[in-house]
């Protein structure tokens, strides 16, 4: 894979009221390049265990109590040149509106 940079997206969520949040999915955060492409990824599905990103398919089933913690790591591939430059939730309610979602930009 020359010429390509590889971006770890890590979420991290935590448990405020202790509700019984076991086997929730990971956030899913669509990430968008300074171009305003989408970034390529490991081809194989959503799992990408590499050193330094583990990937998770579901919360723990101790994420039930408050404070705890569930972290999640996604793998994009991109080029130096057009790097990873936001992420936006777009999970209901906010839609897949651009307008509507809630967007970290760097």
């Amino acid at each position: 894979m020359r010429g390509k940079t590889f971006f770890f997206v890590r979420t991290k969520l935590e448990n405020l009221d202790g509700l019984n949040f076991a086997d929730i999915l990971p956030v899913t955060l669509d990430p968008t390049t300074r171009s305003g492409g989408w970034p390529g990824t490991i081809i194989g599905g959503r799992r990408t265990d590499v050193t330094g990103c583990d990937s998770a398919t579901s919360a723990p089933d101790d994420f039930s109590t408050v404070g705890a913690v569930f972290e999640d790591c996604r793998l994009y591939i991109g080029s130096p040149t057009d790097p990873i430059t936001s992420l936006a939730y777009t999970d209901e309610p906010y839609g897949d509106a651009g307008s509507k979602a809630v967007t970290w930009r760097r």
